[in-house]
């Protein structure tokens, strides 16, 4: 598979910018952003050294990382799994002292899900395992792309499917 543009050329030297919306490259853009998050979410793993989060537990971790407040049935969505499998995962990472649950500000029948101090710092620390080779990697890419990957992962990460409870 080839791309119709090229990286490392700048926008003026690369074919006409309404070529890159083929099926070919969504689909290696698609898995591309697959084969990043994986390596990614390896390296965050295995930073996390010898915690005994299970992969589940792991993902929720992240998601309340990514968006502080979000509430369950969101998480749900974004994670996967039933109602109750979530339900008794969240329970068991507030009782270890990973996440707090406070009332949602707009719906105080909601909970806001957040991570504690603990939890805060696991990330944090993971995080800080990967940040020179994501230095590197920004500084190779340049501002312009950097700043254009971010705003692709943004509406990426926005996307969600509607799970239905199993």
């Amino acid at each position: 598979m080839s791309m119709n543009s090229p990286p490392g050329k700048s926008r003026a030297e690369r074919p006409d910018g309404r070529l890159f919306l083929t099926e070919e490259n969504l689909d290696r853009g698609t898995l591309t952003l697959l084969a990043a998050a994986k390596r990614v979410s390896v390296l965050l793993r295995h930073a996390a050294g010898e915690t005994e989060l299970s992969a589940l537990e792991f993902d929720i971790l992240m998601e309340i990382a990514h968006d502080p407040g979000l509430d369950v049935a969101q998480l749900r969505q974004r994670v996967g799994g039933t109602t109750p499998t979530i339900a008794r995962l969240l329970a068991k990472l507030e009782k270890d002292g990973w996440i707090v649950r406070p009332k949602a500000e707009r719906d105080g029948r909601r909970k806001a899900l957040r991570l504690s101090e603990s939890g805060i710092n696991f990330v944090d620390g993971m995080l800080a395992t990967i940040r020179k080779d994501m230095t590197h990697i920004y500084r190779q890419a340049g501002e312009p792309s950097v700043t254009g990957a971010m705003e692709l992962l943004g509406g990426v990460s926005e996307l969600s499917a509607d799970i239905e409870s199993s």
